[in-house]
Parts: structure tokens; sequence; C-alpha cells
């Protein structure tokens, strides 16, 4: 009896969970291995010649897929630390006893929940080198205009990333997920004890004292998730790098000037949609995936460790 009552809830567990999986399964697991499969062939289009992998070969040997993982390397470590320190700073000064605190709560989340490409294209007109509101503020404090999103120069170097376009879609990427790490952050503030806090002050402990000691340990969980988080997103980011680079309009189908704004998934995009060779784009997605994937798990080893739960 005992036996068959546990089968009859691990059915029922099952059966609850069976929606989900399906779901995962059809919009996740079965395009992935789909794609697995196109990666083998010669696909233009319609499927072609059995190449094994040769397409991956090929990709190991593309200058400008490797220039893609390198931007898109770029372009996760100048957002994802920027993002984080500054949506905590953020969330530290909204977590006070401010007036109007819930309004600016909402006005620093407007942002995350306004389309990419709407945010996208007002970015664009800002830092349009002709009549944006960038050039105008720099010309009136007598400073040279800028090219911005159309120049391909690097900001440090004249040939190292990155360039000044894919530095200016890196500050509109930290703009936009502010908001989204400040409320994140501050339902971490929200958890910590309080009593904590004030046993700390009453053994004189100062205001830095508490953070380092206490409020950042805490929050450690909190940051764990958005690292995890921001990572991914930032590897696999496509809508705000497509259309602030050019959107196809001038600079061909994957926009970006000279390839500096080319971050993996534009990359997939390009040899996909524009040059239509859909096997070898079907292999580079799959490698992003696996880069993707790679990360994720080392930032899991080496990060969950150090998560600090409170008693």
């Amino acid at each position: 009896m005992r036996k068959a009552g546990r089968r009859r809830e691990a059915a029922q567990g099952y059966l609850f969970l069976a929606p989900a999986l399906l779901i995962i399964g059809a919009f996740h697991v079965w395009p992935a291995v789909y794609v697995l499969y196109m990666s083998l062939f010669r696909w233009d289009i319609l499927q072609g010649a059995f190449l094994g992998l040769r397409n991956y070969e090929r990709l190991l040997q593309d200058a400008d897929f490797l220039r893609s993982l390198l931007l898109t390397a770029v372009y996760v470590a100048g957002t994802v630390p920027l993002e984080m320190a500054a949506g905590l700073a953020l969330a530290l000064l909204l977590h006070q006893r401010l007036r109007f605190r819930g309004l600016f709560r909402l006005l620093y989340f407007l942002p995350y929940v306004t389309s990419q490409v709407a945010v996208a294209m007002v970015w664009g007109w800002v830092f349009n080198p002709t009549y944006g509101a960038a050039n105008g503020l720099l010309e009136s404090v007598g400073l040279p205009p800028q090219r911005w999103l159309l120049d391909p120069g690097g900001i440090f170097a004249p040939d190292t990333p990155p360039s000044l376009a894919l530095a200016t879609i890196m500050l509109v990427t930290v703009w936009y997920y502010l908001g989204f790490h400040a409320v994140v952050f501050l339902s971490g503030l929200g958890a910590i004890p309080e009593e904590l806090l004030d046993a700390a002050r009453i053994d004189g402990a100062s205001g830095l004292q508490l953070f380092r000691h206490i409020t950042f340990p805490l929050l450690s969980p909190t940051t764990y998730f958005l690292l995890l988080v921001a990572s991914i997103g930032a590897m696999t980011s496509f809508n705000l790098v497509y259309v602030m680079g050019g959107g196809g309009q001038a600079f061909g189908c994957a926009g970006n000037p000279l390839g500096t704004t080319q971050v993996g998934a534009l990359f997939v995009f390009d040899r996909f949609w524009c040059q239509t060779q859909l096997g070898y784009a079907s292999a580079a997605a799959f490698v992003l995936g696996l880069v993707v994937l790679a990360v994720s798990a080392a930032n899991g080893r080496f990060f969950s460790r150090r998560v600090v739960y409170a008693g």
C-alpha cells in the first residue's frame, strides 16, 4: 500500500510537471537538437551534403568568428560589472528612507520594461553624428563632435576593442539594465535581518564596516544570481547591438561599422539570415551555446561556494 501511494504521488507530480516539460522540450530542447543536426550538413536554404564536423573545423579557422567571440567577451566584461556595481549603489541609495522612494524605484525600473528596439532607436538618435543630442552637448562645452556609432576606432588603441561604436552600445546597455539590478538588489537588502545590523551598530560598527562584513556577504545569493543572469544575457545580446549598430541600413545586413560591433549573436544572424549559410550558422550558434554553458558552469563552480545565507 505504501509503495502504491508513493507511485501515485510520483505520477501526480510528473503530471503537474508535464506542461512545463512539454514547453521546455518544444521550445528549448528540440530546437537545440535540430540546430546540432543542421550544423552537420551543407545547408544553404535547402539541405545539402553531409559534412560531419567540417563546419566546426571551419569555425576554428574563421577570423571573423573568433573576433566575434572576442568582442562578446569584451562586451560582457564591459557591461556586467558596471551594471552590478551601479545597480548595487543605486539600491543602497533607494533603500534609505527617502521621500518619493517608490517613484524613484519606478523611474529607474521603467527602461527595463521598455522595448529594447524602441530604446535602441531613441539612443541611436541621441548618438547620431549629424544631428544627435550627444554631439550637441559636446559642442556646447567646446569639445569636438564624435562619430559615435559610426566610429570603428578603438577607444584605448586604434585596433584594440572596444571601438567607440561598441563602447557606446555598452554604455546604453548598462543604462538599460541598471534598474533591473537595482530592484533585485533591493529585494536582497530587504531580506537581511535588521537585528544583525542593529547589533553591529550597538557594537560600534561604522557604515562601511556594516556593508563590508554584513550587508555585502549576505547579498551574495543575490549577487550570484545577477552575475549568472547578466552574463548569459550579455553573451547572447542581440537587439540593442543590432539596432544601434545600424540594423542593416548602413553597413550591410548585419549592421556595425567594419565588424567592430559584431558580437557572437550578430555573427550567427549574419551567416544565417544574410548569407543564408544555414548549416554554418547553426554550427556557430551551437558553439556559442556551448561557450555560454561553459561560462555559466564556471560561474557556478567558482561563486556558488562563496554564497553566504543568513542564519
